[in-house]
């Protein structure tokens, strides 16, 4: 069953709704026909007379123009829980609007180092988020038409108010954690938010096609509740994001003329493959489109981070990795074009192709984070794995840690086959901060996806990154099995072509910067002298709180000279895990190797990117590496639910610096820590 997020009203109001949205829609010069209003078939579609401007481009000037028109303060909010974090949303108005984080420890500084602002502050909590659903929806709906505009009634209301018409359906469940991305982007997209209550699966599994036609059917019923004009491109609705769980692979009936089926070739389609659901979505039943879209699952705080990155993270620069040979039909994806255009765009670029995009050199641009706020990749593969130049196959844990929030095209088949899975390659780039990723749920065939250089312009021509990245012409229009995780309408441009501006915030709200305490904190603990015993703890744990309140600043250099204060301390060990991202991002190969073996988060789920940077800092260096120290650390700390494979790339390098007794005592302990009887062969099988 699907809620509409207004409340009841007269089929009057609607209407008056409709049509004061409508003037908004007309008056940002896109067209709302009549004939925009009916299902027409592709062939009829071709026959129309063509936009002056086309849809995807209108698409991406409307999203401009609302990004453009809405003042930035320059800040970032960290609040505890998901009921501050709506009341911190509440607060936007028409002229300011900040990011605001669920705070955590990885995410939070991850998007602080990308968006840079001059202040962090944070909030208490306001209390907790109401168990009933009806009373979730009543407050998220209320909260986001606050932030659109004060004192509407409602998210429509709001955007009547605001003459901002939405573009996109936001589609949520208030019991789904991907709730809070769902509300940031209803509010700051003015998107039309409806609310879910069905049952589909988790992003792993497949919709069959009773579950598919439902799903299809809430979106169109959303489309339909806001009286607009939705069933054409280039009318009112031309976008869509669902945000809770769903399958991310499906099984529709669709009639022949919308199927692609290869009956030749290495890769024939057989009945029962799946396509992307967000790919077959939003069509007509002829397969024309009335809306392109996207997905966004995970945790509170994962998508509060993805709809804030796509909201405010800034886009400057762009890392491009060719790994393919030369010649037809590989060539038409040389990341050459791409780089160029993004140079011309304003980007500041780096690439590396075919030899300088081996299996070794991606290696080394792992250490130490990437750096790029836009991420291509050419590659090939399977679900956990992905080739990069001369043969070389990278696992899982060669996704790269990234030093801000990345936009990533990862060409490459089934890299999404599971994509809430982090020992899948889509999966961990997601987990890894990916706030936008494009790839495929299934063998997709090369020309499925789009070039860089055409995904470039089109970027550049302002239509939105997910949205660029779709095929638009050609036999792979009809539904098919590349899709997007992420914002759709978050947007390929710099700050300074969008014309971005960032207002200062003040200190009228009576909130604390975050690092001005954590400088106090120091001060005190360097000013003390002689201290009991009871002020040296007290000292110690402020010393531990301000290297984490540094960290989530993203202030990397007062992080490291804070971290040698707490080594003189017996709290070094709590200290250690958050100076271990500014030791790591700084190459800081031997302070690094010394926090993380004083670290007490080595174990458990939150010293997975602990361990994947100590792999990334010392793997390039294996066969060359002579410190018994660094060894035995890499030994003891493999990564991921299969342990067989960190341990046979370190293998040689144990026996020839440890021994054998040594290599026998590593597979003893990481063959006790994994229940997989599959597993422990696969360790057993290393002696």
């Amino acid at each position: 069953m699907l809620l509409s997020i207004m409340t009841i009203t007269t089929r009057r109001t609607v209407v008056q709704r409709a049509s004061a949205l409508a003037v908004a829609v007309a008056a940002a010069g896109i067209a709302c026909s009549a004939s925009a209003q009916a299902p027409a078939p592709q062939a009829a579609q071709q026959q129309q007379q063509p936009q002056q401007t086309p849809w995807p481009i209108l698409l991406g000037f409307r999203t401009a123009a609302l990004e453009r028109s809405w003042p930035i303060t320059d800040q970032v909010v960290l609040v505890p829980d998901a009921r501050t974090y709506l009341d911190e949303i509440s607060k936007w108005s028409e002229h300011a609007h900040w990011p605001v984080l669920i705070e955590d420890d990885f995410y939070a500084p991850l998007f602080v180092r990308g968006f840079a602002p001059k202040r962090v502050v944070r909030r208490a909590s306001v209390g907790a988020m109401p168990a009933d659903r009806a009373e979730r929806e009543k407050l998220i709906s209320a909260s986001v038409a606050d932030a659109i505009a004060d004192g509407a009634a409602d998210v429509l209301g709001a955007c009547v108010k605001r003459a901002v018409p939405p573009s996109m359906v936001v589609l949520t469940d208030a019991m789904d954690p991907a709730w809070t991305a769902a509300a940031a982007l209803a509010a700051g997209r003015c998107g039309a938010l409806s609310f879910s209550h069905e049952t589909y699966g988790v992003p792993s599994a497949t919709l069959d096609a009773a579950a598919f036609k439902r799903l299809d059917d809430e979106l169109k019923s959303a489309a339909d509740r806001t009286a607009l004009q939705w069933k054409g491109l280039g009318d009112a609705i031309d976008a869509f994001v669902i945000c809770r769980d769903v399958p991310w692979k499906a099984t529709p009936d669709l009639p022949p003329g919308a199927r692609i089926e290869f009956n030749t070739g290495p890769f024939p389609t057989k009945p029962g493959q799946p396509i992307a659901t967000f790919d077959a979505l939003a069509r007509h039943s002829d397969g024309a489109w009335w809306a392109m879209g996207s997905g966004i699952f995970g945790s509170e705080v994962r998508s509060a981070y993805v709809a804030m990155s796509s909201l405010f993270a800034p886009r400057t620069t762009a890392w491009l990795v060719h790994t393919y040979d030369g010649g037809d039909p590989w060539q038409k994806y040389d990341i050459a074009p791409a780089a160029e255009a993004l140079e011309k765009q304003g980007f500041l670029t780096q690439s590396w192709t075919r030899d300088r995009a081996n299996l070794d050199a991606w290696r080394m641009i792992l250490m130490g984070g990437f750096g790029g706020d836009v991420l291509f990749v050419n590659s090939h593969g399977v679900s956990s794995q992905f080739g990069l130049h001369a043969g070389g196959t990278a696992n899982v844990g060669d996704v790269p840690l990234f030093d801000r929030p990345p936009m990533v095209h990862f060409l490459h088949s089934f890299s999404l086959e599971n994509p809430n899975v982090d020992d899948s390659v889509g999966g961990r780039f997601i987990e890894n901060g990916a706030y936008a990723y494009f790839g495929s749920v299934y063998e997709p065939l090369l020309p499925a996806f789009t070039p860089p250089g055409l995904l470039a312009a089109r970027g550049g021509a302002l239509i939105p990154f997910l949205i660029s990245a779709r095929s638009m012409e050609g036999p792979f229009i009809r539904p098919w099995r590349t899709c997007g995780y992420g914002d759709p309408l978050a947007l390929l441009a710099t700050p300074a072509k969008l014309g971005l501006v960032r207002v200062d915030a003040g200190s009228g709200d009576g909130l604390t910067a975050l690092h001005a305490s954590a400088n106090e904190a120091l001060a005190r603990f360097r000013e003390a002298k002689s201290p009991s015993a009871a002020d040296a703890a007290t000292l110690a744990t402020g010393l531990v709180d301000a290297i984490r309140d540094l960290e989530l600043c993203g202030d990397d250099d007062a992080v490291s000279k804070a971290w040698d204060l707490a080594l003189t301390t017996d709290r070094a060990g709590d200290a250690a895990r958050y100076a271990l991202g500014a030791l790591f991002r700084a190459r800081d190969v031997e302070r690094f190797a010394v926090a993380f073996a004083k670290s007490t988060h080595k174990t458990g789920d939150e010293s997975r990117a602990a361990r994947n940077m100590l792999w990334h800092l010392f793997l390039p260096r294996i066969a060359t590496l002579e410190d018994k120290r660094f060894c035995a650390l890499l030994g003891r700390y493999p990564r991921g639910r299969d342990a067989s494979i960190d341990l046979a790339m370190i293998k040689p390098a144990v026996l020839r610096l440890l021994g054998k007794p040594a290599w026998d005592t590593i597979c003893d302990a990481a063959i006790r820590e994994t229940d997989l009887p599959m597993i422990k062969a696969k360790i057993d099988s290393l002696r």
